[in-house]
This record gives C-alpha cells, sequence and structure tokens, in this order.
C-alpha cells in the first residue's frame, strides 16, 4: 500500500504554526475609542472599551494601563498604587461584561499610549495594540510688543505720535493656528501673527482685535483684542531744531535764558544785604551790647542810679 506524507520540512512549519496559533489571536485583548466620530477636543468626555478578539469572553483578568514618558514605564490604572493618584480622574468600570476607561473632560496631560493588559500573563500575546489618544485645543491669545523688554501687553497701549508699532499675536493650541488682525470700525484684514504701524498718527487710534483659529476646526477659535492710545510728540531740544526756528523766535530762545540770569543775579544782590540789615537792627532794638571784658576802657551805658562802682 502506498503510504503518502509531508517532507519533514514542511512538517516542522505546520507545526509550529499550529502551537504560535493560540499565543497570536487567542485571548488577545483589543483596545478602541468608542463613540468619537471625528478629531478629540480638549473638554469632551472619552470612553476606550478593552475587549477580546474572541468576544464574549470573561475581561476581569484585564486591565488598562497607560505609558508614562517621565517613568518610562505602563502605570496600571486598574490598581489602587501609589503611582495610580496621579490619574485620579479617569474611572474604570465593568459595565455588562464591559471593561471600560471613562475620561471626563479630557485634557492634554490626558494624552498619550494606552493599551489592555492581561493581570496574569506576561507573554506578549497578552497585550492589546497601543492607542495613542491625542487632542486638539486652542487656548488663550496673547499679545506682546516686539522691540521692547517687556513680555505680554494689556488691554491697551500708549505710543508717541511718530513712533513705529509691532504687535504680535500668540495662541496656546496643539497646532499651529491662523492668525488676523482687524480694527473694529474698518474692514481691512492682516492675515498674519504680527500687526506693523509704522509713524503711527491720531487717526490711527482705536481698538485692534487678533483672532486666532485652529487650521482644521474652525470652531476652535478666540480673539483678544486691544485699545491703541497715540500721544502728541514730544518735540527734542536740539542745535539743529534752534537753528531751524526764525529770527525773532531764534533771538527769543537765546535772550530769555539771559534775562532770567540778570534777574536772579538782581535778586541775589538786593535781597541778602537788606536781610542783613534788618537782622543787625534787630538785635540792636533788643539792647544787646557787646560784653565787657576785664581790662576793657569801654562803659555800659547805666539805666539804674547804680552808687557802687564795676568791680573789674
Amino acid at each position: 500500500m502506498a503510504q503518502f506524507g509531508l517532507p519533514p520540512g514542511l512538517c516542522l512549519l505546520a507545526l509550529g504554526l499550529t502551537l504560535a496559533a493560540p499565543l497570536t489571536w487567542a485571548g488577545s485583548p483589543i483596545i478602541r475609542l468608542i463613540d468619537q466620530g471625528g478629531p478629540l477636543i480638549e473638554g469632551s468626555n472619552v470612553v476606550l472599551e478593552c475587549l477580546s478578539e474572541e468576544g464574549g469572553e470573561d475581561l476581569s483578568g484585564f486591565t488598562f494601563q497607560k505609558y508614562s514618558k517621565w517613568l518610562h514605564s505602563w502605570i496600571t490604572l486598574n490598581e489602587a498604587t501609589e503611582l495610580r493618584c496621579w490619574f485620579y480622574d479617569v474611572a474604570v468600570s465593568h459595565d455588562d461584561g464591559r471593561l471600560l476607561l471613562t475620561i471626563n473632560d479630557v485634557q492634554s496631560w490626558h494624552t498619550g499610549l494606552y493599551r489592555c493588559a492581561s493581570s496574569n500573563s506576561t507573554d506578549n500575546a497578552s497585550f492589546s495594540n497601543e492607542l495613542d489618544l491625542q487632542t486638539e485645543y486652542l487656548r488663550s491669545v496673547y499679545l506682546s510688543q516686539a522691540n521692547t523688554w517687556c513680555g505680554t501687553v494689556g488691554n491697551s497701549i500708549t505710543i508717541l505720535a511718530g513712533k513705529n508699532l509691532e504687535l504680535r499675536c500668540l495662541a496656546d493650541a496643539s497646532q499651529p493656528p491662523l492668525y488676523e488682525w482687524t480694527r473694529e470700525g474698518e474692514d481691512w484684514i492682516v492675515a498674519s501673527d504680527a500687526l506693523t504701524l509704522a509713524k503711527v498718527t491720531r487717526e490711527q487710534e482705536g481698538t485692534y482685535v487678533c483672532q486666532a483659529q485652529h487650521p482644521t476646526l474652525p470652531q476652535l477659535s478666540k480673539s483678544k483684542s486691544i485699545h491703541l492710545f497715540v500721544e502728541g510728540s514730544k518735540r527734542a531740544f536740539t542745535f539743529d531744531s534752534v537753528m531751524s526756528l526764525s529770527t525773532p523766535m531764534l533771538a527769543l530762545v537765546v535772550a530769555l535764558p539771559a534775562v532770567l540770569l540778570v534777574l536772579v543775579i538782581m535778586v541775589i544782590a538786593f535781597v541778602i544785604p537788606r536781610r542783613r540789615a534788618k537782622k543787625k537792627a534787630a538785635q540792636e532794638d533788643a539792647g544787646q551790647r557787646t560784653p565787657i571784658y576785664k581790662g576793657s576802657l569801654d562803659s555800659v551805658p547805666s539805666v539804674v542810679a547804680d552808687t557802687h562802682p564795676l568791680v573789674m
């Protein structure tokens, strides 16, 4: 009787595939993001589900894990460990046999890699695929003045007429936003993060608005307004500015300081001697006299009829 068989090499290959099949798919968990029809926006609610490829399998032996970039390791979210407090705002639940991870009001620190894992096995087949959770956001808009030492500016700014002004707009966003500048009451638009006004005039006073918009999500948009005040320019007192004056004005500029100097000298020369004379007269009226020292020939007028001589 003829016997048919496979070559030894094919037999070994078939045996290897048979043994490896249970390790690659049987009981392997899967992680997915459910009820999410578009980009994940910051502030929304997120639900992750862990399930088995075979379906209907008991998931009590599975757990959720998140990868920590700082610790370079996976953190188990089901267990109350000392590291679990870092992820206090996530909830793991078993709902009708489904293993769910719920994150309410998702923020940027929730982003990263998540996976499902079997809690009683360490081989590669016990880990699911890695799900990279990313959020889209656009936060506050900030304004700053270029070529200055200060950082951000407030709701208003004052500048001298004739000066140049450059304002920059910046928004904290998940992707580089689109910027545009407008002026209230005007219909012009500057499609840039920078607004440059050369030699500012009083006519350019007003309220300017910078709007930042997410490049792919128009609903993510914020704006920041600033009111511009323009003051009159201050003339610098230089030699060129003096020489540019007319003849009467030039004469006044030169003569006025000289007249003021003469007046100051006259006041000093007239007031100081008069004050000294008044002081001396006041002293004499008070009966002050030069004291007599021993051996002095000066006499002192007597106001009382003394009958005794002055003893020296």
